[in-house]
């Protein structure tokens, strides 16, 4: 098996694991706090921890100036993704939330093979609907129509083009950059909107923001780092172990049962990882 894809399908989980931290303090901040001041505050984490990063390794904000077209778009449909994400969460059931938001590896394959000229086997295919089928047992879509279904949905849409625009930035520039590229836009385009409805947090609120931002900026280091590392129709499929994670976490943290149908949806999920896995070690 190629090293890189082993490599980066592990940044994935990471990345997976930390975003799950991340939606279970949006779950408790979103009640109080703005959306926007969410998002903004989030990404003002990532912008610090990516300016750091590089003067750290002495390295240049950006390797070269005809990438920052591709950088903007990043980061703009990286702000997008995010921000529908946060509001289809507060104002949707967090089940038709995560089932919805969780169709973006779809969009990612799809999109890698437009854009990217990205091989998609037929294993490829039937272990993204494995684990897609897996998610909607997990996560038990009321079914119900609401417009922020929508809103989920086009979080997905977006959040998939930010990942495809990483992959063509691979090899071109840092990691850091393309973090740094997503966290500036989206505080210079979402701040003037989150001064206008500024809330001053309590220290349970600081809190939660602060886990928000921490989540957030690691789940970005590892999700960028894995799609710089293989492809993306390759690692995309561990996006959906957030779901798992989520699962346990909500069951110790906020007392949520995982009961028989769950643990079969996990294991769907944990069974369309296992045959990407393989498939793409055979290869």
């Amino acid at each position: 098996m190629d090293e890189n894809i082993k490599k980066a399908s592990i940044l994935m989980l990471l990345s997976a694991f930390s975003f799950a931290i991340m939606q279970m303090a949006v779950k408790y901040s979103a009640q109080t706090v703005p959306v926007v001041e969410l998002v903004v505050m989030r990404n003002l984490f990532l912008v610090f921890t990516s300016i750091i990063s590089l003067k750290k390794q002495g390295k240049p904000y950006v390797r070269d100036k005809k990438n920052i077209p591709k950088l903007f778009l990043r980061g703009f449909f990286g702000m997008l993704g995010v921000l529908l994400y946060f509001i289809a969460t507060k104002y949707l059931p967090t089940a038709e939330a995560a089932i919805l938001q969780k169709s973006s590896p779809f969009f990612v394959v799809v999109f890698a093979a437009i854009l990217l000229k990205e091989k998609v086997t037929k294993i490829d295919v039937i272990s993204l609907l494995l684990a897609f089928v897996g998610v909607a047992i997990i996560t038990k879509p009321t079914g119900d129509f609401n417009i922020y279904s929508i809103v989920a949905f086009l979080s997905a849409l977006f959040a998939a083009m930010a990942y495809v625009i990483i992959g063509m930035l691979k090899g071109k520039e840092e990691g850091e950059t393309v973090m740094l590229a997503f966290g500036l836009v989206t505080v210079v385009l979402l701040a003037p909107f989150m001064v206008k409805g500024f809330k001053i947090p309590n220290a349970k609120e600081a809190l939660g923001m602060l886990m928000v931002g921490i989540g957030g900026a690691c789940g970005q280091y590892f999700l960028t780092k894995s799609y710089l590392m293989a492809p993306a129709s390759k690692v995309s499929i561990y996006n959906y172990s957030s779901v798992v994670f989520s699962s346990i976490f909500g069951y110790f943290l906020f007392g949520d049962k995982i009961d028989f149908a769950t643990g079969i949806g996990m294991i769907l999920v944990f069974v369309a990882a296992f045959i990407s896995f393989k498939s793409t070690q055979k290869a």
